[in-house]
């Protein structure tokens, strides 16, 4: 009589860093609740970090945690950090594989699942990133957006397609956890950090165009440029621990300009319209690059636990 097998699902923690209103928090934590990560992998805990939230959030994780074991609150009455965040939810996580969240950040059904599949299938491979999207609502900051965030996913393709990634979009990725080490305090970019750690350990990082996640995208100029200063500023502490830069449109520009200009040719070339907002777009990230630079310059650590602007 044949005996029929059966394999044990591969354990993975969810981990989430949330921050002042947390609002869509409730509805993200619903979607993963009823999400359905197959036969071949269990969610087995579901960090959520919450710092400076309000009450009312912070009684409805609690509520939820009481009713389902796999969860997990930990509560920081004040922000102290991303980094900090991160860790704590390392510390807390459990089984082989570890998927990072941003609160505001919404996957699309399935794409937890294809970042799983994509590090089971590959032991080279030591953390993959999902696609960031988000919606054309029009208007000249719009497709200012527009073209810096799909440079940036041509990039991460074509650095994927050619194994050369070492990048990590911190929106949504799964990763490794046997890989992972504690962040530096005060560190600002947790999935250019932790990608280029990996990538220097002689593992791939990946990026996954099937996995797509929705994110929120700054609605004024100013509040574009600040966020492009953190991210600059993070990019280069990131390379100053590490010794070398997270691949980026931004620092091919320096490295490998020639490529660069292929990947923003051939993003501009998919979406012709969005030729007149390129002035604007080189300007915002000029300015942007010179703010980063001079904080950097000053050792800020104005950074660290960095303003969230209004979306």
């Amino acid at each position: 009589m044949r005996m029929e097998s059966s394999t044990v699902p591969t354990a993975f923690s969810i981990g989430i860093s949330a921050s002042d209103s947390a609002a869509a928090l409730p509805s993200l934590l619903g979607f993963l609740h009823h999400e359905d990560f197959g036969s071949s992998f269990a969610m087995r805990r579901l960090v959520v970090v919450a710092s400076g939230c309000p009450s009312d959030i912070v009684s409805k994780l609690t509520e939820d945690a009481s009713e389902d074991e796999r969860i997990k609150v930990i509560q920081e009455p004040r922000r102290r950090g991303k980094a900090e965040a991160v860790n704590r939810i390392m510390e807390n996580s459990v089984g082989e594989y570890l998927v990072l969240l941003n609160s505001d950040a919404v996957p699309a059904r399935g794409s937890i699942l294809t970042l799983l599949r994509e590090l089971a299938s590959d032991e080279r491979a030591g953390c993959v990133s999902a696609k960031p999207v988000f919606g054309d609502s029009g208007g000249l900051l719009n497709s200012v957006l527009r073209i810096m965030w799909s440079t940036h996913n041509l990039a991460s393709l074509k650095l994927n397609h050619a194994m050369l990634s070492n990048h990590t979009s911190d929106e949504l990725f799964a990763v490794r956890r046997r890989l992972l080490a504690p962040l530096p305090p005060n560190l600002v970019n947790d999935g250019a950090y932790i990608g280029g750690r990996i990538r220097a350990g002689g593992h791939l990082v990946k990026f996954s165009e099937g996995a797509v996640v929705s994110i929120d995208v700054p609605e004024r100029p100013a509040d574009l440029i600040g966020q492009r200063r953190r991210i600059v500023f993070g990019h280069v502490q990131v390379w100053r621990k590490l010794g070398s830069p997270p691949k980026t449109v931004e620092s091919l520009l320096f490295t490998k300009p020639l490529t660069a200009a292929r990947i923003l040719v051939a993003s501009l070339s998919a979406r012709p319209s969005l030729i007149p907002a390129l002035p604007v777009a080189f300007v915002s990230e000029i300015l942007s690059a010179l703010l980063a630079l001079s904080d950097q310059v000053r050792r800020s650590k104005r950074h660290a636990v960095w303003k969230r602007y209004a979306v």
